[in-house]
């Protein structure tokens, strides 16, 4: 009796563990999972990019047409939209290739638990004529999707771990989990989608640059016909284009490297309002820009930015911007008067209660190509053509040394009086035909620079020595042992 009650006992405890068992298993089986699978990788989709006729991307930000043109993948709805080929084209390539990496449910009910009850939906339309295209004219997408030459995604949310996303055919009801790689290429915003370049033209198209800096212009600069920057704000004179080239750089080079707000309705909260600095430039092809910075975003490496008459707020690398709070002198490179020594035919220069008068003639044959060895230079009359011991011409080296006196200071109110102490007059080959720059002392350590008899808004010190009078002073002197010595 005792043996037959223990068997009793020993059934019902089997009963109960497998139907414990059978409600675990059951309940697991409905339970939203992402874990291991030892089952093989399943293809979602697999065709490859120059497969595809157009891919539409409908996401909370709208939807997006893309299609290709010439090389690119370029959005062809919205068609005021430019959008960043490099994210068109991973977009297009991953949509090919979609694997899962599990089934999560067989036949989902509840959309919503992932996602997928408003997801994100990309539709690829094949090309008619495709290799994969079965004898009976159907591709393996195209029995997925049940729609010849069409190819329906949804994809829905993170896992909870944020190892993956939900995702979909159009249509079925087993829902899988892909890869987040795979997914973050699928799921790109409008932001994302739209082009980081904000222009496209090269350093040699600008024409003319300007900078504010807190409201007030710092200089316009402006190049000639043929290639000569000059500044014309808030001094006049010739500018050192190797200066203004790594703010042309910096400028053309300008890529946006996140997109913040469209449409912002508060730019104060960018220091956009009332920009710390202002960049206009004009090209010959392009038209004209205007870049507003603002304050930063990320000390030392990140600004906010906006183009004028734009509806993007936009952050940039300021590492190529070094020059925004650098003073004029530093930006640019001025010089009391420079002119090739080959436009000049005649220089007076009066200094320390003399004159000294010089002669130019750059030899250049019929091509236009010089040969140093037939220049001919004089000053006061003596032959100064000659070379050193080096092979130099000590000419040359004056004739640098006197139109690379350069500006060190900025005083656009100042008021030149009284007669100069240095005198250079230039006769020229061509318009203005002569210039005369005189150096009209304001105090013991400067001089006025004044061109013409009119005031250049440039002070230059007394007794500097590099691109200074000093340095022009010690050159001409080499330059008459030199003359005396050859006498």
């Amino acid at each position: 009796m005792k043996l037959y009650r223990n068997a009793v006992i020993l059934v019902i405890i089997v009963a109960l563990l497998g139907g414990a068992y059978y409600f675990i298993s059951k309940k697991n089986a409905s339970k939203v999972d992402e874990g291991d699978s030892a089952s093989d990788t399943i293809k979602l989709t697999d065709f490859t990019s120059d497969q595809v006729e157009s891919l539409t991307l409908e996401n909370p930000d709208g939807t997006f047409g893309i299609v290709k043109k010439d090389d690119d993948w370029v959005i062809s709805s919205p068609a005021d939209f430019k959008g960043d080929a490099d994210v068109l084209s991973s977009l297009v390539i991953n949509a090919g290739s979609i694997t899962a990496d599990k089934l999560v449910e067989e036949s989902a009910q509840d959309l919503s638990i992932y996602g997928l009850d408003d997801p994100i939906r990309i539709t690829v339309k094949l090309k008619e004529e495709s290799d994969k295209d079965t004898e009976d004219g159907k591709n393996e997408e195209s029995e997925k999707t049940g729609a010849a030459g069409e190819v329906k995604i949804e994809i829905g949310d993170l896992t909870p771990t944020k190892g993956g996303y939900y995702a979909k055919l159009s249509g079925e009801s087993k829902v899988y989990v892909i890869s987040s790689y795979t997914g973050e290429k699928l799921v790109v915003g409008k932001n994302e989608l739209k082009t980081k370049e904000l222009y496209t033209i090269a350093a040699e198209d600008i024409t003319k640059l300007s900078m504010d800096r807190n409201g007030k212009n710092i200089f316009v600069s402006e190049k000639d016909a043929d290639g000569n920057w000059t500044l014309t704000q808030p001094i006049k004179g010739n500018a050192n284009a190797s200066a203004l080239s790594p703010m042309l750089d910096a400028l053309v080079g300008t890529k946006v490297s996140e997109y913040v707000e469209e449409k912002p309705s508060d730019l104060s909260k960018y220091g956009l309002d009332k920009p710390s600095y202002v960049l206009d430039f004009n090209t010959a092809k392009a038209g004209s820009f205007r870049l507003l910075l603002g304050d930063e975003k990320t000390k030392g490496s990140e600004l906010y930015a906006m183009l004028d008459g734009g509806n993007d707020v936009f952050v940039i690398d300021s590492s190529a911007y070094t020059f925004l709070d650098k003073p004029l002198t530093e930006i640019v490179e001025v010089f009391a008067y420079i002119v090739n020594i080959d436009q000049v035919k005649e220089i007076e220069l009066t200094m320390d209660g003399k004159t000294t008068k010089m002669t130019v003639d750059v030899y250049k044959d019929a091509e236009g190509k010089s040969d140093n060895d037939k220049d001919k230079f004089t000053i006061n009359g003596m032959d100064a053509s000659g070379k050193d011991e080096n092979d130099d011409q000590p000419f040359r080296k004056f004739y640098q040394d006197l139109i690379g006196i350069g500006l060190d200071e900025i005083d656009v109110n100042g008021q030149p009086e009284g007669d100069p102490e240095i005198s250079i007059k230039y006769t020229l080959k061509s318009a203005p035909g002569t210039m005369k720059v005189d150096f009209i002392s304001k105090d013991a350590n400067y001089y006025y620079v004044v061109r013409n008899g009119e005031y250049s808004g440039l002070l230059v010190k007394k007794n500097k020595k590099e691109f200074g009078v000093v340095g022009m002073k010690e050159s001409l002197n080499t330059l008459m042992d030199f003359v005396t010595k050859e006498k």
